[in-house]
């Protein structure tokens, strides 16, 4: 009986990450809200939910605030740019869409179109991780992003689809954001961080 009530239990260390799981992605949706911070805001909370959510580190929601004021200024520069080159690649994918309406041709190049998506949704979501992690330049911070996309494919497939459902999930079924975005942080983490371990310090593996 003794055992039930140990906080070292799995079941209560899944009620705790289930806890985390919905005030991460609370803390994360409040503070989307102005929608330019939502780049500060999916920063903090991939920070926080890989150092103390899967990582040995406590703090959580502290470390969220901190990284979130941290990343604030980087992090709105972000969301104009993946927010400004999603709209035109949507704007153009459209076009595409009507142009290839009873015509084969342009209805390959509008699949073709959408497959090659991968490519700016694996940057992007790249850039949110070694943003978290290390200080680059704007510029070098997507050069880089652009380069694990490729160096790391099969990482990188499974982060796009994780985010792809996620947020197929949250658009359809809004509640659930109040708790989808923390379990997918937590799942992409397992991907990433074994990536970003090749590149960290002996002391901070």
């Amino acid at each position: 009986m003794r055992s039930v009530f140990n906080p070292d239990n799995f079941l209560w260390r899944g009620f705790g990450k289930l806890a985390d799981y919905i005030v991460l992605s609370s803390l994360w949706f409040l503070c989307s809200l102005p929608v330019v911070t939502i780049g500060p805001a999916t920063i903090a909370l991939y920070d926080a939910t890989a150092h103390c959510v899967r990582g040995p580190e406590g703090g959580t929601y502290r470390r969220f605030f901190h990284t979130f004021k941290r990343e604030l200024g980087r992090g709105i520069l972000m969301t104009l740019f993946w927010g400004i080159l999603g709209l035109l690649l949507n704007f153009s994918y459209q076009i595409i869409c009507q142009l290839g309406d009873g015509s084969n041709g342009w209805s390959i190049l509008s699949i073709v179109y959408f497959c090659s998506l991968f490519i700016p949704l694996g940057t992007a979501c790249w850039a949110v991780i070694l943003e978290s992690r290390f200080t680059y330049s704007f510029g070098a911070l997507h050069k880089n992003a652009l380069l694990f996309t490729f160096a790391y494919l099969p990482y990188t497939a499974a982060i796009v689809a994780l985010f792809v459902v996620a947020l197929n999930i949250c658009i359809n079924i809004f509640p659930l954001v109040m708790i989808v975005p923390g379990v997918m942080m937590y799942l992409l983490s397992f991907f990433s961080e074994k990536v970003l371990k090749k590149y960290m310090p002996e002391e901070e593996e």
